[in-house]
């Protein structure tokens, strides 16, 4: 006979869930339309509140709040549910979400007070701290909702809703990286844009270093091949959709090459981490270097075509001068002609960094989806767990 405390445990298990479900598409939503909305200011497009991109930001602002106000309810109302470790996640998202919607109208206050910003400023700063937070947040709670006895369905929806999770959490850092290396925070009082010569070293060594620890991170939580690359494919498809797509025909042509080029290593990387193992004599610890190498040694090309832009001036690129539809209409051909003269500078250091972001993975591991639940199963002699008998751990 179930108990009123089982029931409540129940309930808060299945709101948790919930929560981070859709914490994990408010997140993808959030990013997605963050980058879409530099996209359409580098198009000179006009600004008004209800833009498309202005629509998905919201959207995933919205769906952010609606976790943080489920997993609320969870960590105060639901004393059965409130002591578990995934609810730290509900109080990184409460906290994410406060400071997302708190830059809104200081963003508005500042460009009263100081006119028109760049793309770094301090209530832009706090907004993308906030993502920050948010994207922390529901992979944080993913993984550790993972370790509860979770019944086949649940665990599946932890599977699909933890590649979008790590995909936004992987996007949300690049654009962290971009703030402080993208030469677009120049306003009309403070200029903001960082040296040239800096914002490529802050490129150089942060982009590897986040692509292999998000990689490997995503890996092993998933587990098998083809978790970490189907992460990688959405992060592909959220810059195609944001950064590619909405610009014009030279960006989009680069397309097919830039498709190979930013997935089939990741494919490479995937089969290294789960294959070379099982079929010679190199270790798992060096199959996992050897894959945060391929992933840093690429983070130029994945990176496109936001990256053109931090490596223009450097470089000599043409592009830099114009404006709107001009630069980004040769972008493209300045991005193609300027490879063999960047790759040498980006492969090598990206690889050795991207084995940093390796080795700094190595000792954080998660036990996959699936053999979490079963591991805990025949650790419980026998005793079976489902949605007619929940415990204090169950989902």
């Amino acid at each position: 006979m179930l108990t009123s405390d089982s029931i409540r445990c129940h309930l808060g298990a299945k709101l948790a869930l919930l929560s981070l479900v859709i914490g994990s598409l408010g997140a993808f939503l959030q990013i997605g339309g963050t980058s879409w909305d530099v996209t359409s200011h580098l198009m000179l497009e006009p600004e008004t509140f209800f833009t498309p991109s202005h629509t998905v930001l919201y959207s995933g602002i919205g769906l952010l709040v609606l976790s943080a106000g489920i997993g609320g309810f969870v960590l105060f109302r639901n004393k059965e549910t409130a002591g578990k470790s995934y609810t730290v996640a509900f109080k990184l998202l409460i906290v994410g979400s406060a400071v997302s919607l708190l830059a809104g109208p200081s963003d508005f206050l500042w460009h009263e007070e100081f006119g028109v910003d760049g793309l770094l400023s301090p209530p832009h700063l706090a907004l993308i701290t906030g993502m920050l937070i948010n994207s922390v947040a529901v992979v944080v709670g993913l993984v550790r909702i993972q370790h509860t006895h979770l019944t086949h369905p649940k665990e599946t929806i932890v599977r699909l809703s933890i590649m979008p999770a790590f995909a936004a959490l992987w996007f949300t850092t690049t654009w962290y990286a971009y703030m402080f290396s993208l030469p677009f925070s120049n306003g009309e009082n403070f200029q903001f844009n960082p040296d040239p010569t800096i914002a490529v070293l802050v490129a150089t060594i942060s982009l590897p270093l986040l692509n292999s620890i998000i990689f490997l991170a995503a890996q092993k939580t998933i587990g098998g091949f083809g978790g970490a690359t189907a992460v990688t494919v959405l992060v592909v498809i959220l810059n195609i959709l944001t950064n590619v797509i909405p610009t014009v025909q030279p960006i989009v042509s680069f397309l097919p090459w830039y498709l190979v080029t930013a997935i089939l290593p990741a494919l490479i990387a995937d089969l290294a981490l789960n294959y070379l193992p099982r079929i010679t004599k190199i270790s798992m610890k060096n199959s996992q270097l050897i894959s945060g190498a391929i992933i840093g040694s690429v983070f130029y090309i994945f990176s496109y075509p936001m990256i053109a832009w931090i490596y223009s001036i450097p470089f000599g690129m043409s592009f830099v001068s114009m404006e709107g539809i001009e630069a980004i209409g040769n972008l493209a051909s300045d991005f193609q002609n300027s490879l063999r003269s960047i790759l040498p500078f980006t492969v090598v250091p990206g690889a050795i960094i991207g084995m940093l972001g390796a080795i700094l993975t190595l000792n954080k591991t998660h036990s996959p989806i699936g053999k979490v639940r079963n591991e805990a199963t025949s650790a419980d002699s026998g005793v079976s767990y489902s949605p007619e008998t929940p415990t204090r751990e169950s989902l």
